[in-house]
Parts: structure tokens; sequence; C-alpha cells
């Protein structure tokens, strides 16, 4: 048990970057987190952009396209929850 003390500690000190709340929009009377926002954004975007990608005729030469839509869903996710985080 001497090492929980330190550990508590160090937890503690980890979180005192947090702020009172949660960063999360009022919708339908209920709060829902920005980031669950920012996933069904991503998402959307990244379909747009995986539907204009297949009609230039880009999707075809993707390398690992998994991955790729998956990384730039991930990419919007952040932006839109940077750009429209109500905090």
């Amino acid at each position: 048990m001497p090492l929980f003390k330190p550990l508590a500690l160090l937890l503690a000190l980890a979180c005192t970057g947090c702020g009172p709340r949660a960063p999360a929009f009022l919708f339908l009377g209920s709060y829902f987190p920005s980031w669950l926002f920012g996933i069904a954004a991503g998402t959307v975007a990244a379909v747009l952009l995986r539907l204009a990608l297949i009609r230039a005729g880009i999707d075809d030469v993707l390398p690992l396209r998994l991955l790729v839509y998956t990384c730039l869903a991930v990419l919007f996710a952040m932006v839109f929850a940077f750009t429209f985080s109500p905090r």
C-alpha cells in the first residue's frame, strides 16, 4: 500500500484541468456530449466525401480505403468538436 498515496495524488493532480461541466449541447430538452455530435458529423462528412471521390474516380485507386475513410471521419469529428464546442 505504500504506492497508493502517491498514485492517488497523481490522479488528483491529473484531474485539476477538468472544468466544472462537460462540453454539451442542449438538444430536444436533453444535454448531449459534444463528441457525440462530432462523431455523427464526422461520419456524415466522410460518407459525403466518399461519394464525391467515387464520382471523381479517385476511390478506385485509394490504398487501404477503410483506414483512409476512418481517419477522415476522425479528422472531421475533431474539427467539428474544436470548432463548434460550446466551451
